[in-house]
């Protein structure tokens, strides 16, 4: 890893913490709605929970592990590449699709 390679640049471990409590809140939050504890707009909740999910895998996908060797380095690239590759052919997908169906939402 040293010389001229490319260097990722991790989290600290004890963000994986942060990570997992996100997840769990979001998680919650969803349980909560559905056993009527929480009274909140149907649509809002899906954002909500969607965006704090997507949070807390962003976080533990960027956080680097207690040990660190050079598998899970290239593995951890390969895994962000293709979900980087998976993420922009969703947006593109999905955009279509609306284009093409305005009035439904497939997808949702």
């Amino acid at each position: 890893m040293e010389g001229n390679q490319f260097r990722l640049r991790l989290l600290p471990n004890y963000y994986k913490k942060i990570g997992y409590g996100i997840l769990v809140l979001s998680v919650l939050f969803i349980f909560l709605f559905k056993l009527k504890i929480l009274i909140i707009d149907q649509e809002i909740l899906g954002v909500i929970s969607k965006i704090g999910i997507l949070i807390s895998l962003l976080i533990l996908t960027t956080t680097r592990n207690k040990i660190e060797d050079e598998l899970t380095f290239i593995v951890r690239v390969q895994a962000i590449g293709r979900s980087f590759i998976f993420g922009v052919m969703y947006v593109i997908f999905n955009l279509l699709l609306k284009l093409q169906f305005p009035d439904h939402s497939v997808l949702d």
